[in-house]
């Protein structure tokens, strides 16, 4: 039996509640830090993976870049400006058009 092995007999006579409740809150306690070690852990992890994606991305931006020969037609040259004009006043930034492609 665990709690005889833990206590001695002239031990479980004096037992009360606290007696009892003290290794079971550092045994709770050991499980939440292990639990907060590995979501540090698992979001480190999608952090890190997150910026080689983002790295990745941008080298593939970079390789093909965006020049105004891809811009075929004039509707084409409209939907580019509307769209881009569209999205930078929704997002307050700053936008760069990388791509562009015609559907249809």
């Amino acid at each position: 039996m665990l709690f005889g092995a833990i206590y001695t007999p002239e031990q479980i006579e004096n037992f009360n509640i606290v007696d009892g409740l003290t290794p079971a809150l550092i045994a709770i306690l050991i499980v939440f830090a292990v639990l907060v070690i590995i979501i540090l852990c698992v979001n480190l992890l999608k952090l890190v993976n997150k910026k080689e994606t983002i790295e990745e991305e941008l080298v593939e931006a970079s390789k093909k870049a965006f020049t105004a020969e891809d811009i075929t037609d004039e509707d084409m040259m409209a939907a580019a400006l509307v769209a881009t004009i569209d999205y930078a006043s929704e997002t307050k930034k700053d936008v760069r058009l990388v791509s562009i492609r015609q559907i249809s």
